[in-house]
Protein backbone atom coordinates (compact mmCIF):
# COMPACT_ATOMS: atom_id res chain seq x y z
CA UNK A 1 0.00 0.00 0.00
CA UNK A 2 2.69 1.98 1.09
CA UNK A 3 4.11 1.57 -2.73
CA UNK A 4 1.20 2.71 -4.30
CA UNK A 5 1.13 6.23 -2.85
CA UNK A 6 4.58 6.75 -3.15
CA UNK A 7 3.74 6.29 -7.40
CA UNK A 8 1.04 8.64 -6.98
CA UNK A 9 3.17 11.41 -5.50
CA UNK A 10 5.84 11.18 -7.96
CA UNK A 11 6.04 13.74 -10.50
CA UNK A 12 5.37 12.10 -13.88
CA UNK A 13 1.67 11.62 -12.37
CA UNK A 14 1.52 15.66 -11.55
CA UNK A 15 2.69 16.19 -15.28
CA UNK A 16 -0.25 13.60 -16.23
CA UNK A 17 -2.84 15.72 -14.56
CA UNK A 18 -1.69 19.52 -15.53
CA UNK A 19 -1.37 17.85 -19.44
CA UNK A 20 -4.61 16.40 -19.00
CA UNK A 21 -6.20 19.90 -17.76
CA UNK A 22 -4.20 21.63 -20.21
CA UNK A 23 -5.80 19.65 -22.95
CA UNK A 24 -9.34 19.77 -20.85
CA UNK A 25 -9.16 23.54 -20.74
CA UNK A 26 -7.71 23.94 -24.40
CA UNK A 27 -10.56 21.65 -25.81
CA UNK A 28 -13.24 24.23 -23.49
CA UNK A 29 -11.48 27.08 -25.29
CA UNK A 30 -12.23 26.10 -28.26
CA UNK A 31 -16.04 24.96 -27.71
CA UNK A 32 -16.28 29.39 -26.33
CA UNK A 33 -15.08 29.92 -29.61
CA UNK A 34 -17.21 27.73 -31.63
CA UNK A 35 -20.51 28.27 -29.37
CA UNK A 36 -19.66 32.18 -30.34
CA UNK A 37 -19.52 31.13 -34.13
CA UNK A 38 -22.84 29.14 -33.26
CA UNK A 39 -25.03 31.36 -31.98
CA UNK A 40 -23.65 35.19 -33.70
CA UNK A 41 -23.37 33.79 -36.90
CA UNK A 42 -26.46 34.74 -39.36
CA UNK A 43 -26.54 35.27 -42.69
CA UNK A 44 -29.53 36.99 -42.24
CA UNK A 45 -30.01 40.94 -41.24
CA UNK A 46 -32.34 40.32 -38.20
CA UNK A 47 -30.16 40.90 -34.68
CA UNK A 48 -29.43 37.93 -32.73
CA UNK A 49 -30.44 37.59 -29.33
CA UNK A 50 -29.33 34.55 -27.54
CA UNK A 51 -31.49 32.21 -25.36
CA UNK A 52 -31.33 31.18 -21.67
CA UNK A 53 -30.15 27.72 -22.96
CA UNK A 54 -26.64 29.56 -25.15
CA UNK A 55 -26.22 31.71 -21.82
CA UNK A 56 -26.18 28.70 -20.26
CA UNK A 57 -24.26 26.66 -21.98
CA UNK A 58 -21.70 29.49 -22.71
CA UNK A 59 -21.17 29.91 -18.77
CA UNK A 60 -20.65 26.33 -18.13
CA UNK A 61 -17.69 25.76 -20.50
CA UNK A 62 -16.10 29.13 -19.30
CA UNK A 63 -15.98 27.82 -16.02
CA UNK A 64 -14.85 24.40 -17.18
CA UNK A 65 -12.05 26.34 -19.17
CA UNK A 66 -10.79 28.63 -16.57
CA UNK A 67 -11.90 25.82 -13.66
CA UNK A 68 -9.05 23.59 -15.52
CA UNK A 69 -6.05 25.37 -16.46
CA UNK A 70 -6.45 27.00 -12.75
CA UNK A 71 -5.86 23.38 -11.33
CA UNK A 72 -3.39 22.70 -13.78
CA UNK A 73 -1.57 25.88 -12.20
CA UNK A 74 -2.41 24.38 -8.31
CA UNK A 75 -0.47 21.15 -9.44
CA UNK A 76 2.14 22.61 -11.25
CA UNK A 77 2.74 24.83 -8.22
CA UNK A 78 2.99 21.66 -5.72
CA UNK A 79 5.07 19.71 -7.60
CA UNK A 80 7.28 22.89 -7.88
CA UNK A 81 8.30 22.54 -11.60
CA UNK A 82 9.08 26.35 -13.13
CA UNK A 83 8.47 25.71 -16.40
CA UNK A 84 4.56 23.72 -16.10
CA UNK A 85 3.67 27.02 -13.57
CA UNK A 86 4.64 29.09 -16.29
CA UNK A 87 3.30 27.59 -18.99
CA UNK A 88 -0.06 27.24 -17.05
CA UNK A 89 0.13 30.68 -16.09
CA UNK A 90 0.23 31.90 -19.49
CA UNK A 91 -2.61 29.58 -19.91
CA UNK A 92 -4.84 30.79 -17.55
CA UNK A 93 -4.45 34.20 -19.11
CA UNK A 94 -4.97 33.06 -22.42
CA UNK A 95 -8.45 31.55 -20.38
CA UNK A 96 -9.60 34.29 -18.95
CA UNK A 97 -9.15 36.85 -21.97
CA UNK A 98 -11.21 34.37 -24.10
CA UNK A 99 -13.62 33.76 -22.05
CA UNK A 100 -14.35 37.34 -21.88
CA UNK A 101 -13.84 37.86 -25.10
CA UNK A 102 -16.06 35.12 -26.62
CA UNK A 103 -19.05 35.87 -24.43
CA UNK A 104 -22.31 35.16 -24.83
CA UNK A 105 -24.07 37.54 -24.59
CA UNK A 106 -21.74 39.86 -26.69
CA UNK A 107 -20.10 42.64 -24.80
CA UNK A 108 -21.37 41.59 -21.05
CA UNK A 109 -18.46 42.46 -19.77
CA UNK A 110 -17.71 45.34 -20.93
CA UNK A 111 -19.82 48.75 -19.88
CA UNK A 112 -22.12 49.65 -22.73
CA UNK A 113 -21.73 52.83 -24.93
CA UNK A 114 -23.72 55.73 -23.46
CA UNK A 115 -26.52 56.74 -25.80
CA UNK A 116 -27.63 60.02 -27.11
CA UNK A 117 -30.92 61.20 -27.48
CA UNK A 118 -31.67 63.79 -30.71
CA UNK A 119 -32.44 67.29 -29.48
CA UNK A 120 -35.58 68.63 -29.92
CA UNK A 121 -35.87 70.77 -32.92
CA UNK A 122 -36.92 73.08 -30.35
CA UNK A 123 -33.78 73.34 -28.17
CA UNK A 124 -32.22 76.98 -28.34
CA UNK A 125 -29.01 76.46 -26.48
CA UNK A 126 -28.20 78.84 -23.79
CA UNK A 127 -24.72 80.59 -24.12
CA UNK A 128 -23.22 82.71 -20.57
CA UNK A 129 -23.69 86.08 -20.93
CA UNK A 130 -26.04 86.76 -23.26
CA UNK A 131 -29.37 87.55 -20.62
CA UNK A 132 -31.68 84.91 -23.51
CA UNK A 133 -31.57 82.59 -21.43
CA UNK A 134 -34.59 80.93 -19.63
Amino acid sequence: MADRAADMSSPRVGRGWVFGLWALGSCSGLALLWQVFDVYFNLGSQPVVPSTSDIARHDLTAILCVGSVIAALVISITRRSVWLVVLSGILVVVALGGSAVFSVPAGRWFPPEPTSEPLSPYYKPCYSGSGDCN
